[in-house]
């Protein structure tokens, strides 16, 4: 197994999941990496992704596991990168014994939105005490309610902007969510935001592991 960790940045941030998939596989074709295929009667290559991106959502830290034993993991991320789009490029390869599982394992994501919020960095970090915090938002043409207490680990505010850990997957709570309910408490007219994945978490038991350092585990 390979792992690639690669970016999404500028404008294929608003290239839906499905079609980034796209991308990612296309790329593997022209780039002339092997992918095991599959058992049973409609075979396709074996091929697993990290949690997916909202749309208009950057990263700087997003995980394509591959099932390649051909090749090294130095000629896996060459090729990768002669032939993906600049927006997607891999900044590592890992040579792994099996699938690590992102989408199971990784339960939290931190995320920087960008902005200046330093005049509200009390009212804000305050924010993450709450036990009961509801908000509506809009699914497919229905109104939706969500308590997102219970899955916000940490808001901190920086220089930089707010820096969030919040729940990914299972339960899962999107950050431009977030966003748009601390606007709506301090009555902030401005609810646009560039937001960026900064890192992907695994926690347990109140110990946090980077992904890097959960990979330590699967690497050969």
């Amino acid at each position: 197994m390979k792992v690639i960790e690669h970016i999404k940045k500028g404008n294929i941030s608003y290239v839906s999941h499905i079609d980034s998939m796209r991308v990612l596989q296309r790329t593997l074709i022209r780039a002339n990496i092997n992918v095991k295929l599959s058992e049973g009667f409609n075979p396709h290559p074996v091929t697993y992704t990290s949690h997916p991106l909202p749309l208009g959502v950057e990263s700087e830290q997003e995980f394509f596991v591959i099932a390649n034993d051909d090749m090294s993991a130095e000629q896996v991320l060459n090729a990768f990168n002669n032939n993906i789009p600049s927006g997607m490029l891999a900044v590592k390869c890992y040579d792994c014994i099996k699938n690590p599982n992102f989408a199971k394992n990784v339960n939290y994501c931190e995320y920087l939105v960008k902005g200046n919020f330093l005049q509200y960095k009390k009212e804000i970090e305050n924010f993450q005490n709450e036990k009961c915090w509801l908000i509506k938002y809009d699914f497919k043409g229905t109104e939706k309610e969500q308590d997102i207490a219970p899955l916000i680990h940490s808001l901190k505010v920086y220089n930089k902007g707010l820096v969030m850990i919040i729940a990914t997957g299972n339960p899962n709570l999107r950050p431009d969510r977030v966003v748009s309910a601390i606007c709506d408490k301090l009555a902030l007219s401005q609810k646009a935001f560039d937001i960026v994945r900064t890192k992907q978490l695994v926690i347990n038991n109140d110990k946090i592991l980077t992904a890097e350092e959960f990979l330590q585990e699967y690497i050969k």
